[in-house]
């Protein structure tokens, strides 16, 4: 983007000067001109300002985001050093949490269990320091084994599942902790997004898990 220099601005507001003391005789054309060139300074001005208080906020922002992430790491040691909880920057610039089924639910049972609720109360504690402006996106994944017959009067499918304990992560978030409902959204993937082979045990394990993003 082009600005306009202080010194050409003083010269701006100098001819203008002259030409409201009638010191200067100019056409009606090279009024237009200087008027536009004027009108054109100060809104080049106003977006520079509003930039600048633009990177302010994103300065702000992303150093909030690295106090979290050094807090959440912090609180989350021991399940970390586990491989039970991942922490990573996201693609679109907020923080991903990705906690295995393992350590949040029963096998075969969306209510969060006694670990689950654990390692939820250490999230939210390593949120505290966030503003209200970020949203949480929770959502759940399974392998591509279909629900058994056992369980299908809990759930009609994996979609269901996943769904379902990514809702029961938001609803302890919220009534546990205290966030904004309107601030939470939750997705169900069911297999469709594995990170690694639903062809081995370890795989379809990794594959079942919830990613919490902070955005």
């Amino acid at each position: 983007m082009t600005n306009i220099n202080s010194s050409k601005r003083i010269g701006l507001l100098f001819i203008t000067a002259l030409l409201v003391s009638g010191c200067q005789s100019i056409s009606d054309e090279e009024l237009e001109v200087l008027t536009t060139q004027a009108n054109k300074a100060q809104a080049l001005q106003a977006e520079k300002t509003k930039l600048l208080q633009q990177n302010k906020q994103l300065q702000q922002q992303n150093s909030g985001l690295e106090t979290t992430v050094s807090q959440l790491n912090q609180q989350l040691e021991q399940e970390i050093i586990a491989q039970q909880v991942q922490i990573e920057k996201s693609k679109q610039g907020g923080i991903k949490v990705t906690m295995q089924e393992a350590i949040l639910f029963p096998s075969g049972a969306f209510k969060l269990g006694k670990s689950g609720r654990a390692v939820l109360k250490k999230i939210a504690s390593g949120l505290q320091g966030l503003d209200d402006k970020h949203q949480l996106r929770i959502v759940g994944h399974s392998d591509n084994v279909p629900v058994s017959k056992k369980l299908r009067g809990q759930f009609v499918d994996n979609w269901d599942l996943s769904a379902r304990r990514a809702a029961e992560v938001a609803r302890y978030m919220i009534w546990g902790y205290g966030f904004a409902p309107e601030k939470i959204s939750v997705v169900g993937r069911s297999h469709v997004q594995p990170v690694a082979s639903n062809k081995s045990k370890q795989g379809r394990a990794a594959n079942r898990r919830i990613e919490l993003f902070i955005e």
